[in-house]
This record gives structure tokens, C-alpha cells and sequence, in this order.
């Protein structure tokens, strides 16, 4: 990734987490729990038509590598 595309990054996350204060502090208490192997991740979306798409999937210990990056 170049330099011009992680500062459009940081812009886009900083007004994010201006118009959505609770998903910075989740990701914070979520990263200070850490990530564990049979940790269950679920996403939800749904559209203002009524639909809504969700996956989940049950962390394995090849998963919790790629959760350290994150941190």
C-alpha cells in the first residue's frame, strides 16, 4: 500500500470515529482481550430495504496470526 492510500486510510478511520464512537472503543476493548482459538467473529449488515446479510466464523489458531497484525 502507498503512502497517499494510508493517509486516505487514517482520514476515512478519523471520520469514521468521529460519527461512530462506539466502534473505536469496541475494537479497542476487543484488542485488549486479544484473540483466542474457538473465539466466534459474526457480522451483521442490513439495508435500509430490509435485507440482511450475515457471516460467522469460529477463530482457529492459524486465524489469531493475522489478529496480532492488527494490533
Amino acid at each position: 500500500m502507498d503512502l497517499g492510500s494510508l493517509l486516505k486510510l487514517k482520514q476515512a478511520w478519523k471520520t469514521f470515529s468521529a460519527n461512530h464512537p462506539k466502534v473505536p472503543a469496541f475494537v479497542e476493548d476487543v484488542k485488549k482481550k486479544g484473540a483466542e482459538k474457538d473465539m466466534e467473529l459474526a457480522v451483521a449488515i442490513r439495508y435500509p430495504d430490509g435485507t440482511e446479510l450475515r457471516c460467522g466464523v469460529r477463530l482457529q489458531d492459524s486465524d489469531i496470526a493475522l489478529f496480532d497484525i492488527f494490533k
